[in-house]
């Protein structure tokens, strides 16, 4: 049996409002290379189970019920979260992601289809950012024993796991000791909260399991205990099931050619990371002041600085200097000079890092903190002394590789063409009774909790897609084409929803035969939201974008002859 903690919350919510039910399964997911393997077993946990077996669950859930459910992947944790006023539904959350945790049984189909299609496709919308790719590069070229094992993977690493990998890892790690579930809530009885989680977690347990196709034996491994990654906030939206860190890809880097960079690397205790953030700008206004002075050897001494504040395995960051392409051995070694030079004038100290993600709610931030000051021994005492060497002891060695480097600032004329237009399923369905089945299968939390479907809980639309969204919007407004109501940029799209259609959306977004496009490992992410009053379907990083309008109009008509209405989309 997994462990339960409640944690009392004690942050008083405002007048007038609810303080919301709020569960975090923590997971230890270690990270032993760059093949991403963790991060695929977090999107398995969402492809149905013995227990909730419809592969939309989770989307519907999202979508139309009044609550949240997501996850992330670090390099040594993954958490899953669920948060609800309603407390019936709550458990319910709760019982439905431990049922996805504990499974192992999935079709070669499904785990083809979220491996090669989405998985990839998420992968490839992040390396289409330039910063994102070139901090990837150094990653993988970084033979350091410090170097960072990047759980995320990447678009081509992640294609080299096989089923039995999977399966394996889902085994040794989704089980007993390695799963801690934290649960909290505003006025609320804990021994009650966490009496009811554990009775739905036992009937999880209770019905047991029915293998399907394909299922492996785990290989004998031995328990580690998790390490804790930490990641710089941003403020990008996150999709649903935005799983891995998102930057939104303001400039792609696919038509750029890389150049040869050398890269050196200062491994500095995590407990300097707040200073340091602080003072990362001046470092760099400092250097490019430097470029502008040419001092010695030129500007070809000289370079990019970055903080790659990621924690690796031994509660490391990383310090990036990214060398001029044509620095020679000798301008490096002056660059190196001068950097630490910059570096030892700074008043860096060291002050205890606690987790902080801001995609996440602040309660689920605060359920890991708590987590991890009762669970790590650094954590333990926040407030007592740190006993670590000066800062500037460990800028005395410094490791340089070399990585294929794209230069950042250089816009690409073709941004908003597609990136990859030529998917196409890798496995044939070979048992098409099964896949019939998967079709029919109902979304239980939807089904369940049947009354509290509303369109009123619709996500806000992702800020990656605002764009497009503002220009749908505006050809409404348009004398010339006022029913534009698809708009398609790269393998991003939305279609704004004619208001006519919005009573039949309930129905029509809790089958399965809307979210195919996503299950099927079509595109990254597939969702109904709201922005500015209006009701939004959309894709993100969809293999088959430039078709979704007629999709959209279909799926809208199917509406009308089952409903048998006049009504067509425009």
């Amino acid at each position: 049996m997994i462990n339960i903690r409640y944690v009392p919350h004690h942050a008083q919510s405002p007048k007038g409002s609810v303080s919301p039910f709020t569960g975090v399964f923590v997971v230890n997911t270690p990270a032993h290379d760059h093949s991403g393997i963790s991060h695929l077993a977090e999107h398995m946990c969402f492809r149905g189970s013995p227990y909730y077996p419809a592969d939309h669950e989770l989307f519907v859930a999202n979508a139309l019920l009044p609550l949240a459910i997501n996850a992330t992947t670090y390099a040594g944790c993954t958490y899953f979260y669920v948060q609800s006023e309603d407390k019936a539904l709550f458990i319910s959350a709760i019982q439905y992601l431990y049922s996805g945790l504990t499974n192992t049984h999935f079709s070669q189909c499904a785990f083809e289809a979220e491996r090669n299609g989405v998985l990839v496709n998420e992968l490839t919308l992040l390396e289409g950012n330039i910063d994102y790719a070139n901090n990837i590069a150094i990653r993988r070229n970084d033979n350091s024993p410090m170097a960072y094992q990047h759980a995320g993977g990447f678009s081509d690493s992640v294609l080299e796991i096989s089923f039995d990998d999977l399966i394996d890892y889902k085994k040794t790690w989704y089980a007993g000791d390695h799963i801690t579930l934290l649960v909290s809530g505003a006025d609320t009885d804990g021994n009650e909260i966490t009496s009811l989680c554990s009775q739905a977690i036992a009937k999880v347990g209770a019905r047991g399991f029915h293998a399907k196709s394909g299922d492996a034996m785990p290989h004998d491994k031995v328990a580690e205990a998790p390490l804790n990654t930490l990641k710089r906030e941003t403020s990008d939206s996150v999709l649903p099931m935005s799983s891995y860190r998102m930057s939104t890809p303001q400039k792609s880097n696919t038509h750029l050619r890389p150049t040869e960079n050398y890269v050196s690397t200062w491994w500095v205790p995590q407990e300097f990371t707040h200073d340091l953030l602080k003072v990362e700008s001046l470092i760099k206004s400092k250097i490019e002041s430097l470029v502008q002075k040419k001092v010695e050897c030129s500007s070809d001494a000289l370079g990019h600085f970055f903080i790659d504040d990621e924690v690796n395995h031994a509660g490391m960051i990383a310090l990036r200097f990214v060398h001029n392409s044509k620095a020679n051995a000798q301008a490096r070694t002056v660059a190196h000079k001068n950097v630490v030079s910059l570096l030892t004038d700074l008043n860096v100290e060291a002050k205890p890092r606690l987790f902080t993600d801001t995609k996440l709610p602040n309660a689920v931030q605060r359920l890991i903190r708590d987590f991890q000051q009762q669970t790590h021994s650094r954590y333990s005492k926040p407030h007592s002394p740190l006993k670590l060497s000066p800062f500037v002891d460990y800028l005395c060695s410094v490791h340089v590789c070399q990585a294929a480097i794209h230069e950042v600032g250089v816009k690409n004329k073709n941004e908003d063409a597609p990136i990859n237009d030529n998917w196409a399923p890798t496995v044939e369905v070979e048992n098409k009774d099964e896949d019939k089945v998967k079709d029919s299968e109902t979304a239980l939390l939807a089904a369940n909790f049947a009354s509290l479907l509303s369109l009123d809980n619709l996500p806000v639309l992702p800020r990656l897609l605002h764009k497009l969204a503002v220009r749908s919007t505006q050809s409404a407004q348009s004398a010339q084409n006022p029913e534009n109501r698809f708009q398609c940029i790269g393998n991003h799209w939305v279609y704004r929803v004619n208001t006519q259609f919005h009573h039949y959306l309930i129905d029509t977004v809790t089958g399965a035969a809307f979210w195919q496009p996503r299950t099927n490992g079509e595109c990254y992410a597939l969702g109904v939201a709201q922005f500015n009053g209006e009701i939004f379907i959309y894709g993100a990083q969809d293999n088959q974008a430039s078709t979704r309008d007629l999709w959209c109009k279909n799926t809208l008509a199917k509406i009308d002859t089952n409903a048998s209405v006049s009504y067509s989309p425009a």
